[in-house]
């Protein structure tokens, strides 16, 4: 029998890159489900933000913004401005007991059916509602906080 050279058969080779693009994969969808959940994360705290912003308003204005005027009347209670590019201007809904403040998520990147699906994983313990003052569901994209 002839002695083996040092180096690698194409079979060992062919398995240590299959081992490596499994790898890969595995931690390309990850990834991609920790940047939905970050997504998630940012409208969720941009919510509350508004939702700050409108107690303030209504602590020194003793009714809430005005409908198509929600941005600007927030505006000043605001750490940074409502990012248009990601929402819609946010608007106030309900009546006594009920009030709402929300928005419209418009960009691709935070309209991805994984972020609403991340959305709707984590509206319990947010405290989302959709449009109507409902349950957010995965798929909407209206999403919604009680400001009482």
């Amino acid at each position: 029998m002839k002695a083996r050279k040092g180096g690698f058969t194409l079979v060992e080779l062919l398995i240590v890159i299959m081992i490596i693009a499994i790898l890969a994969g595995m931690m390309l969808l990850a990834t991609g489900s920790a940047t939905d959940s970050a997504e998630a994360t940012r409208v969720i705290n941009d919510l509350r933000g508004m939702k700050g912003a409108a107690l303030l308003y209504y602590g020194d204005h003793m009714e809430w913004p005005a409908v198509g005027s929600v941005a600007n009347a927030l505006e000043p209670y605001l750490d940074r401005s409502i990012d248009t590019n990601r929402y819609d201007d946010p608007r106030v809904a309900g009546a006594g007991e009920r009030e709402i403040i929300g928005f419209t998520l418009n960009n691709s990147a935070v309209m991805k059916l994984g972020v609403r699906n991340k959305l709707a994983g984590r509206q319990r313990e947010a405290g989302l509602l959709n449009a109507t003052g409902g349950d957010y569901a995965a798929g909407g994209y209206d999403v919604f906080m009680n400001m009482r």
